[in-house]
């Protein structure tokens, strides 16, 4: 990379450490009751997805206090009998995934994170499910994800085969659905984003 190219990206990183305290500070100021909503609307209209309907096999999320919870979401995936893989992450800051049951322990990740606790799967694991449901604190009209700047995620999609690709769908809350969020080259752009408004499909991707 020259160096216009790394003063770019440098003045993006920048951007997005400056945005995110926003964000999660309006997280905050949800309360209970509006957390409730958001999470029941948001699970009806992620398994209400063409391509969620049709999945044997969803790599999703145990969702962090403040963000659209998924815990709805989890349990109606099981309910239909699609197997669900969560994520575990690795002090490299790779993710590995397991098998999600509800049932089973879990530890507290130090991105505060309730991740099962034993055995993981193949490290390609993730080439094998048919959607991928990610966690974002924002996404823009391009599919572009803001994340909270840990990059687990940035580098797990990178590693996905570019046919075929599982859906990429992220989860927000509607007014963090943007028109343009701050970007850096290696972000990974999702197909859909779900809010607890509705479905919103990338330009140029199917659902």
């Amino acid at each position: 990379m020259d160096g216009s190219g790394a003063r770019r990206n440098d003045a993006a990183a920048e951007r997005k450490r400056a945005v995110r305290p926003a964000l999660l500070e309006a997280r905050r100021r949800r309360d209970d009751e509006q957390r409730r909503a958001v999470d029941d609307a948001v699970a009806a209209h992620l398994l209400a997805l063409p391509s969620v309907v049709r999945a044997r096999r969803v790599a999703a999320y145990r969702s962090m206090p403040g963000e659209p919870g998924t815990e709805a979401l989890l349990a109606g995936l099981r309910e239909r009998g699609v197997e669900v893989l969560v994520p575990v992450s690795r002090s490299d800051g790779s993710l590995a995934w397991a098998l999600h049951d509800p049932a089973a322990p879990t530890t507290r990740s130090r991105l505060g994170v309730e991740e099962p606790v034993g055995s993981t799967l193949a490290d390609d694991a993730l080439d094998t499910v048919d959607v991928v449901v990610l966690p974002a604190l924002a996404v823009d009209h391009a599919g572009r994800r803001l994340g909270r700047g840990a990059g687990y995620y940035d580098r797990a999609l990178a590693l996905l085969p570019r046919r075929p690709r599982p859906l990429l769908v992220a989860v927000v809350h509607a007014e963090e659905l943007l028109a343009e969020v701050p970007h850096e080259p290696r972000d990974q752009p999702v197909d859909v984003v779900v809010t607890e408004n509705g479905v919103f499909r990338v330009p140029e991707a199917s659902a």
